[in-house]
């Protein structure tokens, strides 16, 4: 799921618990798998690979809510937690995204069908899941707007920049690895790309299908092009139909997991 989904499901949890005061960089630490692969630098596929069962000594107690972002993002992409799995792409996969994006898997290879550039099936499916991905924050909106999520992601942004940059490093340098530069070259980056401007500017279908374009290389003026990706979208956001049971689900199964104190 993208980073407005992973602080809004936190918001909710921790409204659910009662926590109201809390540490604006939590929310920086349960993005921070997508955040820290901004840079060139530092892969998805390195920050998604930790054990699941991971035990943080109790000098870095915010690592759970990395894990928190990692647990949500096993259950979208296999419908299950991975408890020492390493990420990795399944064409069969149950899980949320791939389930609900299996019926997008053939508009897709029609728009690339259109203007002439192929793709595999396993291509399609994998673009399948994270339309799905994308459109989610979008079908979520009117909460993401109750719940000021954007706001709340921005702040912490520059809360953490500002005043927690020791122990966001120290932690992030625990759990990864990565250098202390690197780290703080990403909260640099995030604090020029996450703004609200920037956040609201994608928070409809435009915003989202030239994300899409940028992604994958179909950033081409072609109305037929356009017309697909339209209809393949608006197909996308009337398949999910179940959010808020998405949500309830995780929380369950997060729980029944049992690892994060948050869920104690």
């Amino acid at each position: 799921m993208f980073m407005l989904t992973h602080t809004y499901f936190l918001q909710q949890v921790l409204t659910a618990a009662g926590l109201r005061d809390v540490e604006p960089d939590i929310y920086i630490y349960n993005v921070a798998p997508d955040l820290l692969a901004i840079h060139p630098r530092i892969s998805s596929a390195r920050t998604h690979n930790l054990r699941r069962s991971l035990q943080a000594p109790g000098q870095y107690p915010k690592s759970d809510y990395v894990m928190y972002h990692l647990l949500i993002d096993d259950l979208s992409h296999y419908g299950y937690i991975c408890a020492d799995c390493q990420e990795e792409f399944d064409v069969n996969s149950r899980g949320y995204s791939y389930l609900k994006g299996n019926r997008l898997v053939k508009a897709i290879m029609a728009v690339h069908e259109i203007i002439g550039k192929d793709i595999s099936l396993n291509d399609a499916v994998y673009q399948s899941h994270l339309i799905i991905e994308m459109i989610y924050d979008l079908v979520i909106l009117k909460h993401i707007h109750a719940y000021k999520t954007i706001d709340v992601l921005v702040e912490a942004v520059h809360y953490t920049a500002e005043k927690k940059m020791d122990e966001f490093v120290a932690t992030m340098n625990w759990l990864y690895g990565l250098p202390e530069q690197e780290i703080i070259d990403v909260m640099n980056s995030a604090q020029y790309f996450i703004t609200k401007e920037s956040m609201n500017s994608l928070m409809n279908m435009e915003g989202r299908i030239n994300l899409y374009k940028d992604k994958f290389g179909l950033r081409r003026d072609e109305p037929l092009c356009d017309d697909g990706l339209k209809d393949l979208f608006q197909r996308a956001m009337d398949l999910i139909d179940d959010e808020e049971l998405f949500f309830a689900e995780t929380v369950k199964a997060i729980k029944e997991y049992n690892t994060l104190a948050l869920f104690k």
